[in-house]
């Protein structure tokens, strides 16, 4: 019998089933598809929906992402399969999907780096997983209410700053995030490098990795570079802190109080640093000789009088934003 008759004999079947009925219900496939018979006649089964899908993370329990989309996976015969669809495969590699379909390819979201990931995704130890960390922004109104848009990543207004004051004894306010100085005497901290005079978070060297069994003990790949990971700062040593699983320098503002009980009698705790009450410029240096203005009623920096901006964008190219002054 030529393969075109015998092809014809599903469809000859279902238009008599149609016609005259079946004496009980069954469900059965070949390689023209799944059918579904009842008392009526017989019907095409279609393979469920699937959701298109980027990656295994956007896939229910029991799904894997494929060219084909969210397909169920892990089955070892016919049986684990939804109705519509067939069991191919083996192991790791046994799909559902429908007879008259193509064996599909898996696409768990494999990566590099962070450019081989839609826009919202981090590379995670070589897969595409949505990132954990604040969502990535082009400007404050991208962020979630109390939060700025700093270095293209949204950040709690309270860890950024403006002036020294709110950084700490020892460091400088660049571009809102706090640092220290740096020079041929002064280097800097083990993980920051020196640019213009300030300490800066030293780029990890790119194309280091591609999996986490690629990094040393403790550290993860993440966009195709080694960080240490970590569970919480105390993991991560002096001047560094825990950010999102991984260890990164600490420029976050070090405020010297964080309520007036924590400042001399008479003074004021504001953003972080204590400050006494004033009527005009003159009562202020004998408290402190570089607090010169009297602002709103406490005595102020110079700088804190005067500030031109906050971040870098404020200023002329090439500039950086440091204690509220373009330079």
């Amino acid at each position: 019998m030529s393969d075109r008759r015998l092809a014809i004999i599903p469809f000859l079947a279902a238009a008599l089933m149609a016609f005259t009925g079946c004496a009980s219900e069954d469900y059965f496939c070949d390689d023209s598809g799944c059918y579904f018979c009842d008392g009526v006649g017989c019907r095409e089964v279609d393979p469920p929906e699937r959701p298109a899908c980027r990656g295994d993370f956007e896939c229910a329990e029991g799904e894997r992402c494929t060219d084909l989309g969210c397909t169920a996976s892990g089955c070892a015969s016919d049986d684990d399969c939804p109705m519509g669809t067939v069991c191919r495969g083996e192991g790791a590699d046994a799909f559902c999907v429908a007879p008259t379909e193509p064996n599909p390819n898996p696409n768990p979201g494999t990566c590099m780096s962070n450019v081989d990931c839609d826009g919202d995704l981090v590379c995670l130890d070589g897969v595409c997983t949505p990132r954990e960390e604040p969502n990535a922004c082009m400007a404050d109104a991208d962020c979630a209410m109390g939060q700025v848009c700093l270095d293209g990543e949204c950040r709690d207004e309270e860890n950024t700053c403006q002036f020294n004051t709110e950084c700490g004894e020892g460091r400088v306010c660049v571009n809102e995030r706090c640092t220290t100085g740096c020079g041929m005497d002064n280097p800097c901290p083990t993980g920051q490098t020196c640019e213009a005079g300030f300490c800066r978070e030293e780029p990890p060297p790119p194309g280091e990795c591609t999996t986490n069994a690629e990094c040393g003990a403790g550290e993860i790949c993440l966009d195709g570079s080694c960080f240490e990971g970590c569970m919480g700062d105390a993991e991560c040593g002096d001047g560094n802190y825990c950010y999102f699983g991984r260890c990164r320098v600490d420029d976050r503002p070090n405020p010297f109080c964080s309520s007036d009980a924590d400042c001399m009698m008479g003074s004021v705790c504001r953003n972080g640093a204590c400050r006494s009450p004033c009527t005009s410029n003159d009562e202020c240096p004998r408290f402190d000789v570089s607090l010169t203005f009297c602002l709103d009623g406490l005595c102020a920096t110079t700088n804190e009088a005067t500030s031109d901006c906050s971040s870098s964008t404020e200023c002329r190219a090439g500039q950086d934003c440091v204690d509220g002054v373009c330079r």
